[in-house]
């Protein structure tokens, strides 16, 4: 659990209040209970938090060493030197029988040496550890493999050099402010999950650009991606079946997306690209023959263009096949009437023939009396599907 977290903070101090009363009573009510709710009270507090309890009685060092579930933080430290002497220390009295089913591991201080932090990670892969969270704020630069690691989450670490990567059981990767020296590092990171069910990506540091990179066709087992970063091709995620997308730019897709069912799209264009971002999605949809749910959210600053008035639009010559047999639900978020926002939504509503729900979520800025006129005016649109429902929110 997070310590920074004030709610984390006020359940650690609660906890420890609650056990501090209970032994300085007569009867010890705590320490008898079984094994397993001890460790589900401990997996609560931070792991330094967790050493004091040995304090209390015999009955505690044991289950402190034989927690399953680990965070060490090394912001509770006054500097590297402790936090590694306690890091190492725990190791060496834990039995290494014993495995690690979650290992969090956060350091902000800036004096380790560098073995310290493939140490670090090896001593959790060596105890097979299935859910790893590593958040550095340093570079690293060894291999990463394991067998039993289902869970791999990277946060503000900086690869410097190409890292080995085998991961044969991991389902879930989420990679946040990683720094690589070319795409070619990413790709390796990518090509050893080959297994991989859920990626999660955003803001990644790639120092070298250079998308030639086609080591990722392997991701066929991808379920879910969540992509906030452009560093990572759309078509590497062409077996996906839920798709979340935060886009500030048009990008290329060849591939044809035969799994994808549901997409969440969030715009953020910039000003010159205002009008490609509708016409660019409805090319967009012709590689989702079967997708069945859409959400679009615009977070853009939109609402210095309310009095924007739409060039001419025209609909595009081929429908997308989803319209035509699978599309049941599409939404608008921040909607505005801006930006060709209207010709959208009325050519999603008169080409769709299986269309459920239409849900029109108006801008924040938008007042009572447009709103009006936004939906008389989407009302009055001719409907594909008979059992189209127009939501006005």
């Amino acid at each position: 659990m997070d310590s920074s977290n004030p709610k984390s903070s006020f359940l650690t101090a609660a906890i420890s209040k609650r056990i501090r009363l209970t032994l300085s009573r007569q009867k010890d009510r705590i320490s008898p209970l079984p094994d397993s709710i001890l460790h589900h009270i401990l997996s609560f507090l931070p792991i330094k938090d967790a050493a004091v309890t040995t304090l209390l009685s015999k009955r505690w060092k044991p289950l402190y060493l034989s927690q399953l579930l680990l965070h060490f933080d090394d912001k509770t430290f006054p500097h590297a030197l402790s936090f590694r002497h306690f890091f190492y220390s725990f190791l060496s009295h834990r039995d290494t029988s014993l495995p690690i089913l979650s290992l969090h591991l956060k350091c902000r201080h800036r004096l380790y040496p560098k073995k310290d932090f493939h140490n670090f990670v090896s001593s959790a892969l060596k105890r097979k550890v299935q859910n790893l969270t590593i958040d550095l704020r340093h570079s690293f630069s060894s291999s990463v493999t394991a067998k039993t690691l289902i869970v791999l989450k990277l946060r503000t670490i900086t690869f410097d050099k190409t890292p080995f990567v085998y991961l044969p059981s991991l389902k879930l990767l989420h990679l946040e402010n990683v720094t690589f020296r070319n795409h070619d590092f990413l790709c390796k990171l990518l090509f050893g999950c080959p297994f991989l069910e859920e990626l999660e990506v955003k803001d990644l540091i790639v120092n070298t650009l250079d998308r030639r990179c086609r080591g990722v066709a392997g991701l066929s087992n991808l379920i879910r991606a969540n992509i906030s970063d452009i560093h990572i091709n759309l078509n590497w995620l062409h077996n996906v079946k839920h798709l979340r997308l935060e886009v500030d730019e048009p990008s290329i897709v060849d591939c044809i997306f035969h799994n994808l069912t549901r997409m969440e799209i969030i715009f953020d264009f910039m000003w010159e690209m205002r009008m490609l971002k509708w016409t660019w999605l409805i090319k967009l949809l012709q590689n989702f023959p079967k997708l069945q749910t859409l959400i679009i959210d615009d977070v853009s600053n939109v609402e210095f263009l309310k009095d924007f008035c739409d060039e001419t639009w025209e609909d595009p010559e081929i429908v997308p096949e989803c319209f035509l047999s699978h599309l049941t639900t599409c939404s608008l978020r921040n909607y505005s009437r801006v930006n060709w926002e209207f010709q959208f939504v009325k050519y999603v509503i008169q080409n769709s023939r299986v269309l459920n729900t239409m849900t029109i979520q108006c801008a924040k800025f938008v007042d009572t009396r447009t709103k009006l006129q936004m939906l008389m005016e989407l009302s009055l649109c001719t409907r594909n599907s008979t059992t189209c429902k127009l939501l006005f929110i």
